[in-house]
């Protein structure tokens, strides 16, 4: 019996993202992958792995969206998410400063760093 590799799911936007990504790993970091495909189409996703994929031990599942353009600035490599905003939750920075650090104790704000991938997983680039 052959198991599929990883699934991939597709999420509506990027809030969503990282709301999936604070709300399963709260107490431990986690990033956003980035890529871009060669049709210029930008990916940003996320891997989780669920335990239990029948004797095998762990599902591995990768949640992400895609975009016409970059949605951070150059440089802006780390996302800021506030859950005390109601509109403004998200932002991008280049860099933590001191006030940042003060407020992540809280549990309140999270900051989510995004990796740049030279190319796509492979789940994206094998014929299944």
């Amino acid at each position: 019996m052959e198991l599929p590799g990883a699934y991939r799911i597709e999420l509506s936007n990027f809030i969503d993202l990282v709301r999936l990504i604070t709300s399963s790993s709260p107490d431990r970091p986690s990033t956003i992958f980035k890529w871009k495909s060669q049709d210029g189409t930008y990916y940003y996703g996320t891997f989780a792995i669920f335990p239990g994929y029948f004797d095998y031990r762990s599902l591995p599942v990768l949640f992400f969206i895609t975009t016409e353009s970059e949605l951070e600035g150059k440089g802006q490599g780390l996302v800021r998410y506030d859950l005390q905003e109601s509109d403004n939750q998200i932002s991008f920075l280049k860099f933590l400063k001191e006030q940042d650090l003060e407020n992540a104790h809280t549990g309140l704000i999270r900051f989510i760093p995004i990796i740049n991938l030279k190319s796509p997983p492979t789940i994206f680039t094998d014929s299944a």
